[in-house]
């Protein structure tokens, strides 16, 4: 029987509407793209990739014009890493997915679905085959991007990842993570082999100097730590302080465990 009248009012349903006038929203980070056109037979930095809401829009910098459109899903972009030659875009997302693009083509080439909670770092390794990723489920991931899967988790940091670092030179991941450790992972035996934890807050993010010889890392703690990475021969990692050099109190050995 229907409800007496008077006893219930109807409201109008809102949906949200299209967005517009969007140049970029700032949940992610900013990645610049090498064109493909060359002057005088060098790359120039032509195009930037900046998240904007669901999609990823590519810039000309030069034109102040919109080139292309990413688009994303329904949730909002959280990170953006490209390949090293940027012809690929890997776009990470608050639910989870990692979707890689084709930059010239703005096609989707494949959905990487692992992390239970939002991506939160991307990195390429320096041919482009590999991606690693972190989110605030606490794990890294490593996937193949030729043939389009997963390779294996790691498991080992206890907060969100901030920061995951291919090195160049061997088989090694450096992670950060907001549980204030810095992690040293052997990509062959997928094996965390070192933690550094001279930090005594969240770490925020790192970075390795271009020949992999010294690791900075910054923390909420206010503070920038310098270590110098050694390995074999050279069996010590050592934060460095700025007034007395090398901190002999604080030096860990990796040279035993690679």
């Amino acid at each position: 029987m229907p409800p007496p009248s008077g006893l219930t009012k109807q409201y109008l349903r809102y949906v949200p509407g299209p967005v517009f006038g969007v140049v970029g929203s700032p949940r992610a980070n900013v990645v610049f793209v090498d064109s493909r056109t060359r002057t005088r037979g060098v790359n120039t930095l032509k195009h930037v990739a900046v998240p904007a809401c669901e999609d990823v829009y590519v810039w000309d910098t030069r034109k102040s014009e919109k080139v292309s459109v990413l688009r994303g899903a329904k949730t909002e972009v959280s990170v953006i890493a490209a390949n090293p030659d940027s012809q690929h875009i890997a776009v990470g997302y608050n639910d989870g997915p990692i979707r890689v693009f084709d930059v010239e083509t703005s096609e989707l080439i494949v959905t990487f679905s692992g992390h239970r909670s939002e991506v939160t770092t991307l990195c390429y390794d320096r041919l482009g085959v590999r991606l690693v990723s972190g989110g605030k489920d606490t794990d890294v991931i490593l996937w193949d991007v030729v043939n389009e899967c997963g390779i294996y988790r790691l498991k080992g940091h206890k907060g969100v990842i901030t920061t995951a670092i291919f090195m160049n030179k061997r088989p090694i991941l450096v992670t950060t993570s907001k549980d204030s450790f810095v992690k040293f992972w052997d990509l062959e035996t997928q094996h965390c082999f070192k933690t550094l934890v001279g930090h005594r807050a969240e770490v925020w993010g790192g970075v390795l100097s271009a020949d992999e010889s010294l690791l900075v890392t910054g923390s909420m703690d206010m503070e920038l730590r310098v270590w110098r990475l050694k390995y074999l021969d050279e069996d010590e990692v050592t934060p460095l302080t700025p007034a007395d050099g090398p901190s002999q109190s604080k030096q860990q050995k990796i040279s035993e465990v690679l």
